[in-house]
Order: C-alpha cells, then structure tokens, then sequence
C-alpha cells in the first residue's frame, strides 16, 4: 500500500472498514493488544464502560493523552460489540511517512501506518482546532453509525498533566449531536512514556463518564470547559 493510499483510505467514510482484510486486521491487533497485558502482566481496571451507555447512538469518546497505549487501552476497556464498531482520530503528519523519507525508511512507516490504521481503524486528520479536513470526514463516520475515539489536547502530555484543548471535538458534538463520553486514563504513560519504543510493566486505571450531549445554547467553548472538567474529576476520583 502506497503512503498516498494510506493517507487517502478513510476519505471515503467507513467503507473502509467493512472489508475483510481491515476486520480481520482489526482482530488481529486486538488479540496482540490482549497478548502484551498477560505476556506483561500489566493491571488494567475500566469502570463505567457499560454497554447501556453506547445504546442511544454514535458516541465521541474523548480522553486524556498521555501515551501511545492510550487508544490501546480505551478499546480494550470496551465492550465487544462497542468495540467492532469503534474508530479513532490520530494525526496524519505522526503516522503517515513524511515527505523527506527515502527507500527503507519509508517502506517501513508505510507497512506501519497500513497495520496502524487498519488494526485500530484509524482517521488520518490535520493537527489544530479544525483538524485539518478532520472535522467533515469524522461527522461522516459518525452519522454512518460508528463511535469515534478523540483525544481533545491533539498530543501526548509530556508532563502528566492535561494540555490545552482543541475544539474540534466541541464542534463535532455541535454539528452531529453525538453523545460525547468523558474518559480519564491513569498509567499509560508508565507503561509507554513519551519518546519511549519499550512497554514496561505497570497499571492502567480507565474511568468513564456519563456520556452527554451539548445543551440547547450552549457554546462549543462552554462545551468543551465542561467536558474537560468532567475528565479532571474522573482522574482525581
């Protein structure tokens, strides 16, 4: 698979994700999700991610980020039948190969963003508060049925503690009216941290939210400082 096919395989909406080798992709990368926490033996506890809550429709599930193992963690807490119609949002100038790669280089991140946006149903979108062309494709795959997991502050935290966030996923909520379900993470960043290619031995805590609609005159900035407080109270609980 080329890097402009990669780049370009979600454009048109979760078509995509419907063929045999992106499900098959996606199961394998489950499995070896569920063979690195026993091979590990990494603690990993997830409350609230109750099936009952996913009932009324497409949901946004936005995050804290703090580490690679962040999507990882989030789908492993869901669901099975949440989680096989679950895509993510991750930032295509981190994923897909740049410009400047040559030769080896860039045949392997193309093979590794193929496997990484298959396995995990990946959305390849700009960085910023619009995302880039980000925002009319996600509405795409949320109004054909899917959940979609967003991290808010567009990058890892380097510090643990949560950074400004983007408004895009405020706008989202606006324009769709998806439901958006607030999730704290604890510990991933122990496992993985930042700049970190080795997983270590560590817990993982994951805390859902009530998931929530934006209120009738509510602005996305209003919006969005509610959903970050509902995700500061998830981490301090």
């Amino acid at each position: 698979m080329s890097s402009k096919a990669v780049q370009a395989q979600f454009a048109a909406g979760t078509s995509s994700f419907a063929t045999r080798a992106s499900r098959g992709t996606a199961w394998f990368g489950d499995r070896l999700s569920d063979a690195v926490k026993l091979t590990l033996q990494v603690r990993f506890e997830a409350r609230g991610f109750d099936e009952e809550k996913f009932s009324a429709g497409p949901t946004l599930i936005i995050a804290n980020h703090v580490s690679l193992l962040d999507t990882l963690a989030i789908r492993h807490a869901l669901p099975a039948s949440v989680r096989a119609r679950t895509a993510t949002v991750g930032a295509r100038d981190f994923f897909a190969p740049a410009s400047t790669d040559r030769g080896l280089r860039r045949m392997i991140r193309t093979l590794a963003c193929a496997y990484v946006t298959n396995a995990y149903r990946v959305c390849l979108i700009g960085r910023g508060d619009d995302m880039g062309d980000g925002i009319p494709r996600i509405s795409s795959i949320l109004r054909d049925g899917w959940n979609v997991i967003l991290f808010p502050e567009g990058t890892r935290s380097r510090t643990g503690s949560m950074g400004r966030f983007r408004m895009g996923f405020a706008h989202l909520a606006s324009a769709t009216g998806a439901q958006v379900l607030p999730v704290g993470i604890r510990g991933t960043d122990g496992l993985m941290p930042v700049g970190s290619p080795i997983i270590r031995h560590g817990s993982v805590m994951l805390r859902a939210g009530q998931p929530t609609t934006i209120g009738h005159g509510e602005s996305s900035s209003d919006f969005l400082l509610r959903m970050r407080a509902m995700i500061e109270a998830l981490l301090d609980g």
